[in-house]
């Protein structure tokens, strides 16, 4: 089905007497996806990464004997297959001549370009939103207590079941963290970094981090451990879909990353036939993460 708009469409504005236009002043919140991806440029119709295992320990060679040997192991592939996004108006020419309001090839534009910035958004915020439930390309959930290991076992990036935002989870998670370790079960120097949560948890996470000393503590003198703990703060995530969970990202390489293929390109144009004027926006892009380290998460 392709909409249209006709001088039907916003009808009341052929007409005198018009004080204001609702929706074309509304403020939109800062761009979030930067907070969580690190942004890569791509000139392929798709991405491969390849995450390997490395050598594990090294054992006791007795005297006389030969060494033992080890190699480094393919863990798995993750793969970012771009895709395109587009959304487009027509507007008829007597919608455009009797308009006495605004130019509506004009607006049409600004209106594409919300819509592409608030798709963008969104859909690099349902990486998060699936972080329990799509696959990745160690064949399984970003969130999983089970991740293999290349060389045999596996890890978690989450807590064995949900786990409320507060004091003790924050002490847990940055434990949890510290234990992660490579594909050759080697420790490995993985730190969190930020902590990002939906609106609803934004005056939990104001109590628990932003006190010098323990919140609702009866001892006004015990210092809070978790002050001002993360390095990079915490972020407000306004698309995340769920109002109780959270995540903590690590700095961990090769982790969330959205590919750009295509940034966003706008194109207008005349149909000849009918004269309608034709606007269009679109942009080529990947969303997901390689490596799972890159987060510790609350469990749903």
């Amino acid at each position: 089905m392709v909409d249209i708009v006709t001088q039907g469409s916003e009808a009341r504005l052929l007409q005198e007497g018009v004080h204001a236009i609702a929706t074309i002043t509304y403020e939109d919140y800062p761009m979030e996806n930067d907070q969580l991806f690190t942004m890569e440029s791509s000139e392929k119709a798709y991405e491969i990464d390849v995450a390997l295992s490395g050598t594990g320990l090294a054992a006791w060679k007795p005297e006389g004997t030969a060494i033992g040997y080890d190699a480094e192991k393919q863990d798995f592939v993750a793969t970012y297959e771009h895709k395109v996004y587009a959304l487009g108006t027509i507007i008829t020419m007597e919608a455009q001549m009797n308009n006495k309001y605004r130019d509506l090839v004009e607006r049409a534009g600004s209106c594409l370009k919300r819509s592409l910035v608030h798709t963008d958004e969104q859909l690099g915020a349902d990486v998060i939103n699936n972080a329990y439930t799509n696959t990745g390309g160690d064949g399984v959930s970003l969130a999983d207590a089970s991740h293999p290991l290349g060389k045999g076992g596996t890890f978690s990036n989450m807590f064995s079941s949900f786990t409320a935002l507060s004091q003790a989870a924050i002490e847990d998670a940055f434990i949890a963290v510290e234990d992660f370790r490579d594909g050759a079960n080697l420790l490995i120097d993985a730190r969190v970094e930020s902590l990002h949560i939906p609106r609803q948890l934004r005056f939990v996470a104001d109590r628990i981090l932003k006190s010098r000393f323990e919140p609702n503590s009866a001892n006004v003198a015990t210092v809070n451990p978790v002050f001002d703990i993360f390095p990079s703060g915490y972020h407000v995530n306004h698309r995340f879909t769920s109002g109780t969970d959270w995540f903590m990202k690590t700095n961990v390489d090769c982790g969330l990353t959205i590919f750009d293929r295509m940034d966003y390109t706008f194109e207008q144009d005349n149909d000849f036939g009918t004269s309608n004027f034709r606007s269009k926006g679109m942009f080529y892009k990947s969303y997901g993460y390689t490596d799972p380290r890159t987060g510790f998460f609350s469990n749903t």
